[in-house]
């Protein structure tokens, strides 16, 4: 089996074969029949940063996959031949955000996004290794911040903190940059003409700059919804897209209905910010609500359901059929049949002036992201009293740091460290 040539150690070093498999012939040959054989010459780009991606697989030759920041490119893979390109992406219909260019003369077999979606449908071999390489390479992405996006922000800035969690929770790798403690990020503000007053600032694929932008203008940077088409009556639209709508997404979607889901924030709603859930189905040891819901997510887009994200559901017109759903930006979506799942909101502490201090200093549903801006914090503090928050303050409180223990609304007497 040939071992692929690495620019990165990988972070799951003891899963390299799963991240990066050899196909076999017979394997090869089952891919060929949805695609075409072409060859390739050295230094010829078969996909660049922010093109519509397309399937390949070398079957003669080498062709290097490259993280591009400016313009200096970084190895991040050499694939030999029987090995194949694409992540997650691939499924979404989402744009690229890496080089793919031939090394050496060869040969690669491409294949579309359309053709490959069947191919993952139908053959269940080739389905389990496509999609686990496509789910661990994702996993080797976001740990080494490759991507097209860069976010500036403080640490003290709540706008930061929403941008890291709408980034981090939609699964896109990004690479940030804490103002607070990097002594060259002015140098990078001026190259973009950006003052502190723009913080946080997201720059988009090296080109756009987008000052303390809404989630809806990183997704429409992004091309997070480019291969949704609003005007296409569905099946099937969910409202949500948390366990329960992701799970009405993969029945509908396997049974091949045409379905779509609008998501206002990230797929895996409020479970999707849990450390670990226990209480799940399935999962006799636990799993996390991040894991969760990008296998959830994955699964969905496997049988063709499409997923949009960062768009609300405003208005629900069901005097005539097909039914309408309007969008917050005013398009709307036409559908055979709705199922809602638009799952809890947190219910929000009653103190006056609370609201200011939201993303800085006070979190609903806090993270691995919110801990880190608490680290240094001698105290961890929690107002509840159940089991499940107990779990979560543990599973956020710093190595050697003590933590209070508050129950219900007599906190001050209860409050006691553990």
């Amino acid at each position: 089996m040939a071992e692929p040539i690495l620019g990165i150690p990988l972070m799951l070093v003891n899963r390299a074969e799963q991240v990066f498999p050899t196909l076999t012939e017979a394997q090869v040959a089952r891919i060929a029949v949805h695609g075409r054989k072409r060859p390739v010459q050295p230094g010829e780009v078969l996909l660049d940063l922010g093109d519509q991606l397309r399937f390949f697989v070398v079957t003669k030759g080498k062709i290097d996959i490259l993280s591009v920041s400016g313009s200096t490119e970084s190895l991040i893979v050499t694939l030999t031949p029987g090995q194949f390109t694409g992540e997650v992406n691939l499924l979404s219909g989402r744009r690229g955000f890496t080089r793919i260019r031939a090394s050496e003369p060869g040969e690669v077999i491409e294949v579309d996004r359309e053709h490959l979606l069947k191919l993952i449908q139908t053959d269940t071999e080739l389905s389990d290794i496509l999609m686990r390489a496509f789910i661990l390479r994702r996993v080797e992405l976001i740990s080494h911040q490759i991507g097209d996006v860069v976010l500036l922000g403080s640490t003290y800035s709540p706008d930061t903190l929403r941008i890291r969690e709408f980034l981090t929770r939609n699964g896109y790798p990004h690479a940030y940059i804490d103002l607070d403690k990097n002594t060259d990020a002015q140098e990078l503000l001026d190259r973009f003409h950006v003052g502190l007053q723009d913080v946080p600032v997201v720059i988009c694929r090296g080109k756009s700059v987008l000052r303390n932008p809404t989630n809806g203008e990183i997704a429409d940077c992004l091309g997070f919804n480019e291969a949704v088409d609003e005007t296409h009556p569905r099946d099937l639209v969910i409202v949500g897209a948390g366990p329960a709508g992701l799970a009405a997404a993969v029945y509908g979607a396997s049974e091949g209905l045409d379905v779509l889901v609008i998501e206002s924030q990230a797929p895996g709603g409020q479970a999707g910010s849990s450390s670990k859930i226990e209480n799940y189905l399935g999962f006799p040891t636990g799993i996390s609500g991040q894991a969760l819901a990008g296998r959830a997510y994955a699964q969905a887009q496997k049988f063709g359901a499409q997923i949009m994200i960062a768009k609300r559901a405003k208005r629900l017109a069901c005097g005539r059929k097909p039914y309408a759903i309007e969008l917050d930006d005013g398009q709307s979506v036409s559908t055979r049949a709705v199922v809602i799942a638009t799952g809890a909101r947190y219910r929000k502490l009653s103190i006056d002036s609370a609201a200011r201090f939201e993303g800085a200093g006070i979190y609903y549903g806090a993270t691995f992201v919110e801990s880190q801006l608490c680290c240094k914090k001698k105290w961890l503090s929690s107002v509840a009293g159940t089991p499940q928050v107990k779990r979560l303050c543990f599973s956020l409180k710093p190595p050697n740091a003590s933590t209070c223990w508050c129950a219900r609304t007599d906190w001050p007497q209860a409050c006691r460290a553990i």
